[in-house]
């Protein structure tokens, strides 16, 4: 077990503010990652956030659905949902693709051995006609609702949902939407089994255990209109993703620069090696008591938010930010947890998160939180600080204020329609009079 400093096992509660000005750091993660990220921004000239966040998608995929985290009450897969948004070129794409490349040669290697299988099977004059070999697809991007179920049905780890475009992902849900595919979205994320009815067919298919995370990225001029839909601002599903919002203030000359080959084939190497160990007796791993004190810490920190949100305006967009953020902290402290396999492959056997870990996370999760109210903002027109903060409107200004859109004639009738007595009527519309 790494060595932590009695000085870091506490947040700065005073740097959990809405609206921090916060980086995500990559100071936390194994020497062997940060010089893998720090090469990428060398080379591509990206904000740190793209291959961190991929970094973060590539391991908890390598991972799977085999580890979950649980913190005695609930118990969670490490799936992660991610996307950058960032005007065009920034160079976006690009960065991102390099860090998925050993997904990719795993991808690769998988569709190899399904093709000698497949060959094997087909020559076989006895074989199952109902059961084919299966492609073990690891990496999914546009397809059909239909498509990325059977995916999903066939993977032993799960899946990467990678869309450089994740617009074009939202248009598939809405175009796909009649068959409920919004709705499995949602429990995939809190990895609930998935129900698929077909057409016809009067047995549904139960796909238990799914696991698909998703990195993608947008253009801050669509958010809204990729976001911004009634039924992805109700239903949970934006608050699910978490945001990086990196600050573009340059566009650098080019210059004759290459990824080190080292750092790329060691990345590469560590990648394939977690997806290849056998994780399935691992089950769950859990918080270590320190690591426990500093997530009790951090959850209740977003659940006076909560309460100060409630008692402005019950903003239920905010309120469901916070109740994620407390559910993609235990997440990511996982995927830092088991990033740390990088260091001792054969012979790490600690399976409880460490509270050096929770710290790195909370200070990544601070990030999340500023990015995802941004994106609020961004969406609704307006700062949901001044929204949060703004006093709300007495009983008597409601009724002024629809006195004022829609005149109010019989005050009896009105009085009694919604319960009130006609003094009181008479006298706030009376108030009204005399202001004017």
């Amino acid at each position: 077990m790494r060595l932590m400093e009695q000085n870091n096992l506490q947040p700065q509660t005073g740097k959990l503010r809405l609206h921090e000005d916060v980086e995500l750091p990559i100071d936390g993660l194994p020497q062997l990652v940060q010089q893998y990220i720090n090469e990428i921004v060398r080379v591509y000239h990206c904000p740190i956030e793209f291959p961190t966040v991929a970094v973060f998608s590539v391991i908890a995929t390598a991972i799977g659905k085999r580890v979950k985290i649980t913190d005695r009450k609930y118990t969670n897969p490490l799936m992660l949902w991610f996307v950058n948004v960032a005007i065009s070129g920034s160079n976006k794409t690009q960065p991102v693709k390099e860090v998925l490349r050993p997904l990719r040669e795993i991808n690769r290697e998988n569709y190899e051995t399904y093709e000698r299988e497949y060959e094997l099977w087909k020559a076989d004059k006895e074989r199952d006609e109902n059961n084919p070999p299966s492609f073990n697809q690891l990496l999914v991007g546009d397809c059909t609702e239909e498509a990325r179920i059977k995916i999903l049905q066939n993977s032993s780890h799960g899946v990467l949902g990678h869309y450089p475009e994740v617009k074009g992902f939202f248009d598939d849900m809405d175009r796909y939407n009649k068959g409920g595919f919004v709705d499995k979205l949602l429990r995939m994320f809190d990895g609930d089994d998935v129900f698929v009815n077909r057409k016809g067919e009067y047995k549904p298919i139960v796909i238990s255990d799914v696991f698909m995370n998703i990195l993608g990225d947008i253009q801050p001029g669509l958010l809204g209109a990729t976001f911004g839909s009634s039924q992805f601002m109700e239903n949970g599903l934006n608050q699910r993703f978490l945001f990086t919002m990196p600050n573009i203030v340059e566009f650098p000359d080019r210059e004759i620069e290459a990824m080190d080959a080292g750092i790329v084939a060691d990345w590469c190497s560590v990648v394939k090696q977690i997806y290849k160990m056998d994780l399935r007796d691992w089950g769950l791993i859990s918080l270590s008591p320190e690591c426990d004190a500093l997530y009790t810490e951090y959850f209740n920190l977003l659940q006076r938010k909560k309460e100060k949100v409630r008692n402005y305006n019950g903003d239920g967009y905010l309120l469901s930010v916070y109740s994620k953020l407390q559910i993609q902290a235990q997440r990511l402290a996982g995927i830092v947890h088991l990033m740390w396999l990088i260091n001792s492959p054969q012979s790490y056997n600690y399976r409880q998160v460490s509270a050096e870990d929770m710290e790195y996370t909370i200070r990544c999760m601070n990030y999340f939180e500023q990015t995802a109210v941004t994106v609020y903002e961004r969406i609704i027109g307006k700062s949901a600080e001044m929204q949060s903060n703004a006093q709300p409107r007495s009983q008597a200004q409601v009724i002024r204020d629809f006195s004022a859109a829609i005149p109010i004639v019989n005050v009896t009738r009105f009085a009694e329609g919604i319960g009130k007595d006609k003094g009181y009527i008479s006298k706030v519309l009376s108030s009204d009079i005399g202001k004017k």
